[in-house]
């Protein structure tokens, strides 16, 4: 039996498996705590679960780096994941680069970041996303997107707008439009046609998530009925034109209004996400 390891603080002997001889006096100290990895919010300084997105406390980005291995997210600074200790020197995530535009809903700076192979300025303040008018294409183009996306995304409660607020476009600062995207949906989005759409916190997941389920087909299946009522319609009304214009010997006019909300109406429907 080696020589026994005495502890500095009671003076008994420590257990290191062999057991205690006779006569020695155990030591009674209570046994090392093992404190968990903590990671404190640098927004507000709360204290956040390893692989938190997004701080409980204040709704500020915590984490921007997801690990390639187990997929946690990690502070941008980390060198290794916190959740299972590999190296993030592969990670494919980026922090993110400051674009110089403000949040339209807090004014915080918004950051160029990636996710899911999609480019998004997103609001580390709260959470809210901008989509370029190229994004939204390819978001509504392609079917396999939608899941990626979602998954990489941080998930965020949806806040409830109390009042209805007209945002600015962070990128041309003017007014910009709200819609329901897709029309049915029932996410309401702000657009504005020249620079893309913003997305408030949890509006994207949920957009991301009607896709999936096919609301766009069921839109657009809609919109086509809509679109053969209004040709109908139109016709009809020309229809009428063409018949008193007979009975009263004189020229056949045309609808050149109802033309016009026709070709409107077409060009309304041909972007579903404006």
């Amino acid at each position: 039996m080696g020589e026994a390891v005495i502890c500095l603080g009671c003076g008994g002997v420590v257990d290191e498996g062999a057991g205690i001889a006779g006569g020695e006096t155990a030591c009674s100290c209570p046994p090392p705590a093992r404190e968990a990895p903590t990671v404190v919010c640098r927004g507000c300084g709360g204290s956040l679960a390893v692989g938190v997105r997004a701080c409980p406390f204040c709704g500020s980005t915590a984490a921007t780096r997801r690990c390639a291995h187990c997929s946690a997210w990690n502070l941008s600074d980390a060198v290794h994941c916190q959740q299972c200790g590999r190296g993030l020197a592969e990670a494919p995530d980026a922090p993110g680069v400051r674009t110089g535009d403000p949040c339209p809903r807090c004014g915080h700076g918004l950051a160029a970041r990636r996710y899911a192979e999609l480019d998004v300025d997103e609001c580390d303040g709260c959470g809210g996303l901008m989509l370029t008018p190229e994004t939204m294409d390819r978001l509504v183009a392609t079917r396999d997107t939608p899941t990626g996306l979602r998954m990489a995304l941080p998930k965020r409660a949806a806040a409830r707008e109390e009042r209805v607020v007209y945002l600015r476009c962070p990128a041309c600062q003017k007014s910009m439009n709200r819609c329901a995207f897709g029309r049915i949906s029932g996410v309401i989005v702000d657009v504005c046609r020249a620079h893309g759409v913003w997305f408030d916190a949890g509006e994207l997941a949920a957009v991301l998530g009607f896709i999936e389920q096919g609301g766009l087909a069921r839109a657009r299946e809609r919109e086509e009925a809509e679109l053969r009522e209004a040709r109908r319609s139109l016709r009809a009304e020309q229809a009428a034109l063409q018949s008193a214009s007979l009975q009263q010997g004189s020229a056949v006019p045309t609808s050149r209004g109802g033309i016009d909300i026709g070709l409107e109406l077409v060009q309304a429907l041909a972007r579903l996400w404006q």
